[in-house]
């Protein structure tokens, strides 16, 4: 089939679009998260909501490729762009500097801390202006490029009948499949710049209590478990009654009181102190669930403070983390008050902790054999003193730890001894083991090492020489016994195996102490049967010994050579043959 192609004949018609008409146009709202009241004499956070509240309700559009293009996504029409909010006050010192955002789309929340210092400020009302600045969309451009012919949707079908008469009468079909594509020539979108004002109003007074920060004492170090000492002082205008406080600490922190507060005793105790008969207030006291859950991990129970006293609180902090540095902490105060608990603002402070010990291994010492037991001797050094060291081995076959803990008590430098065996197989490498450290942080801390046991060849021994009998006769034989290993060998006895055509009567011989290199000789009576098959035969010989840390071991058998003859002839036997024979003939004739 021959295929047909019709060409399309193009032309640019230019679109301008005029300003769209839509409501609503991005516009913002305001309000303080919680209470809006601040305390006198401290720099504090608000927490601002700013939403942008527009909603897209109408929409009119000048062209229909405007439609197309501003339907995709409509809500670019209600977001505001290019964003920045500052804060002012004619009373308070406002800390929080201009902040930007590239977008903020309608009823998608920005939460912003505002910082506000109220030192040097009067009690009363306030007001804090917000200041924004946006854009938001007032026109699209588009210039787009279309056929010449009556626009139709995306795409257009035709089907021609045709009939040739060659070589004879023929329908064919042919199917024109013409898309359409409207795109942008070029793309402008204008913008119109907005501001807003928005005013906030906020409460400045001096509290009944106030608890400040006046010292910080701190044990911890990271990794570890420690106490937190924090000195607060009422700096309020009314005594704390029954005043518990609760520490809030950063991520990788848990916090406990040195005194926790019973909910329930302390419910009790509120209630017969407002029944009383000098206050005459039938009244319960119910503590909120989460003020519970604080009471019961992180509290610590103070009683009464008037105003401009002091108290240390303590609590005990595990600083799971693995840096050390300041690390901010928050701390805040519960009370009973006109029959109600109420509580102080949260007071931001920081907390020390410590850089965790660094451990490094020294070396590590190995006279492990392959066949033997051997000590793994392992040096450790910290950069400070450990409290209550201690520490294992875990080791993988052909290896075995058989005393595998070692305690070193409070050193800042150790060598940890281990005892290890090594099978005969084992070869003469370097395994890898792990060795892990225990030590007290005031919790117990755990770290693990890789490290690396030299494992030595096994000893071997050669035998010097050859024993000689002949068949049927029993003798001495001795041989030279080398050490063939690389230390010195203790207690050493050599001892054989025998089997046919031998027999023995002693099979063992005393070698004592053989030196690497050094020969001595070992004897062993041996007898061989009358009948034995002259030739060169081996017989199994091993040595047991006492190795450097004075284990027995037994070497790996040996072969001792020895060498069988035929039975010496006795003399003379010869010539009584000879005269038996000729005796014999003699009486035949």
């Amino acid at each position: 089939m021959r295929a047909l192609i019709i060409p399309l004949i193009m032309f640019i018609i230019v679109f301008p679009a005029a300003a769209l008409d839509y409501e609503d146009k991005p516009y913002f709202t305001a309000y303080v998260v919680g209470d809006n009241y601040l305390e006198l004499g401290k720099e504090q956070a608000v927490n601002l909501i700013i939403q942008n509240n527009a909603r897209l309700w109408k929409q009119i559009y000048d062209s229909y490729e405007e439609y197309e293009f501003v339907s995709k996504d409509p809500s670019m029409l209600i977001t505001a762009y290019n964003v920045s909010i500052s804060f002012e006050s004619e009373t308070l010192k406002i800390k929080t500097p201009e902040m930007s955002f590239s977008a903020i789309p309608p009823f998608k929340p920005v939460q912003i801390p505002v910082i506000i210092d109220t030192k040097g400020v009067k009690s009363g009302e306030h007001y804090l202006k917000i200041k924004l600045s946006y854009e938001c969309v007032d026109e699209v451009i588009i210039d787009t490029t279309t056929p010449y012919f009556q626009y139709v949707p995306k795409e257009e079908r035709k089907t021609y009948n045709i009939s040739t008469g060659i070589p004879s009468p023929e329908t064919m079909t042919i199917v024109n499949e013409t898309k359409v594509v409207v795109y942008p020539e070029y793309l402008k979108i204008r913008y119109e710049e907005r501001e807003q004002e928005i005013t906030v109003k906020l409460i400045v007074e001096k509290p009944e209590v106030s608890l400040e920060v006046v010292n910080v004492t701190s044990e911890l170090v990271a990794g570890g478990k420690g106490k937190v000492t924090v000195t607060l002082k009422n700096t309020g205008e009314a005594k704390a009654e029954k005043l518990f406080v609760t520490l809030n600490p950063p991520r990788g922190f848990l916090v406990a009181g040195m005194e926790r507060v019973d909910v329930e005793k302390y419910s009790e105790m509120m209630k017969q102190f407002l029944e009383t008969p000098f206050l005459q207030i039938p009244s319960e006291i119910s503590v909120p669930a989460e003020i519970k859950t604080l009471l019961t991990s992180s509290a610590f129970y103070v009683g009464d403070l008037e105003p401009n006293e002091s108290v240390n609180v303590t609590f005990t902090v595990e600083a799971n983390v693995d840096e050390g540095g300041y690390y901010p902490f928050q701390i805040k105060g519960f009370y009973v008050s006109d029959n109600k608990l109420k509580e102080t603002s949260a007071e931001n402070f920081g907390v020390f902790v410590e850089d965790k010990p660094k451990i490094e291994v020294v070396e590590v010492n190995s006279s492990v054999h392959a066949g033997s037991k051997g000590d793994v001797a392992v040096k450790i050094k910290a950069d400070r003193v450990l409290k209550e060291v201690k520490a294992k081995i875990e080791v993988n076959p052909p290896l075995t730890a058989l005393s595998e803990e070692y305690f070193a008590g409070d050193v800042s430098e150790a060598v940890l001894k281990f005892k290890v065996k090594a099978s005969s197989d084992a070869e003469s490498t370097v395994y890898p083991a792990k060795l892990i450290i225990y030590y007290d942080l005031g919790k117990e801390v755990k770290e693990e090492f890789d490290i690396g046991i030299e494992i030595k060849k096994k000893t071997k021994f050669e035998v010097i020489g050859k024993g000689v009998l002949r068949a049927g006769e029993e003798k001495i034989v001795t041989v030279g016994i080398k050490n063939l290993g690389d230390y010195e060998i203790k207690e050493a006895t050599a001892r054989i195996t025998v089997v046919d055509p031998f027999s023995t009567t002693d099979d063992t011989s005393y070698i004592g102490s053989l030196k690497p290199g050094e020969v001595k000789n070992v004897t062993f009576k041996l007898k061989v049967d009358s009948d034995a098959t002259p030739r060169v035969y081996a017989l199994n010989l091993e040595v047991k010994y006492k190795d450097l840390n004075d284990e027995w071991v037994i070497s790996d058998p040996v072969k001792l050579p020895i060498e069988v003859k035929e039975a010496k002839r006795v003399p003379g036997f010869e010539i009584a043959l000879a005269l038996v024979a000729i005796l014999l003939v003699m009486r035949r004739r």
